[in-house]
């Protein structure tokens, strides 16, 4: 294949947030507002992706760095491309943070429960948490569904039914009765003796929650 034809691999640009001591920061960023071409003679990274753990070196100091997850995305934008200052463009999607430390941790947790912004904070468990179910709840409507079911099958076994309709309201009076008598129910038509209780109700728990209780 000539060379010309041949597809060029892309190196996608991959960014994250560097987070330093507050006398580091403040050196790189007046090397940046002063002399940014000093920049890469001065910062180098040196980190190990699987393990999460690296080290930072700022001229001759050396920092413990650790890569940590956000549990959101931050997306990063470009202008001023080919002189073009009225449009931005989205250079990449932040996930990651790198923490530095003049001292070793003993020991860090990967992911993050906050997000970068203040009102982000504890995100991982206000927004992506499990649905709450109430067992003793649970327990309640599942005898509820239960005895309903036991009334439905016998009324379809019963060779004749009445029913009683009770007003709480006083305007309707205190109750008034209808009764049918010689109602016959074919068992082609209607049948509840074979359908288990999980086909009739579902499920006694959400699926959201890893709660179960025993009925």
């Amino acid at each position: 294949m000539p060379p010309e034809h041949r597809e060029v691999d892309l190196e996608l640009e991959e960014q994250f947030i560097l987070r330093l001591p507050i006398n580091e920061a403040g050196n790189i960023k007046k090397i940046l507002n002063t002399k940014p071409e000093k920049i890469k003679r001065i910062l180098k990274i040196d980190l190990d992706v699987a393990k999460c753990i690296g080290t930072v070196y700022i001229g001759k100091k050396k920092l413990s760095a650790y890569l940590r997850t956000f549990p959101t995305i931050i997306e990063s934008y470009k202008t001023n491309i080919l002189n073009d200052k009225t449009n931005t463009y989205k250079t990449a999607d932040i996930c990651h943070i790198v923490e530095c430390y003049e001292y070793p941790l003993d020991c860090f947790n990967k992911d993050l429960f906050h997000g970068y912004t203040p009102p982000l904070k504890n995100v991982k468990k206000r927004r992506f948490r499990k649905t709450l179910v109430n067992p003793e709840l649970i327990e309640e409507n599942e005898s509820i569904s239960k005895e309903l079911y036991f009334l439905l099958k016998t009324d379809v076994e019963a060779v004749s039914t009445k029913y009683e309709i009770i007003y709480e309201d006083s305007k309707y009076g205190t109750f008034a009765s209808n009764f049918f008598t010689d109602m016959q129910f074919s068992l082609k038509t209607v049948c509840f003796c074979n359908i288990s209780d999980e086909t009739l109700f579902g499920q006694t728990t959400s699926s959201d929650s890893d709660i179960e209780v025993d009925i």
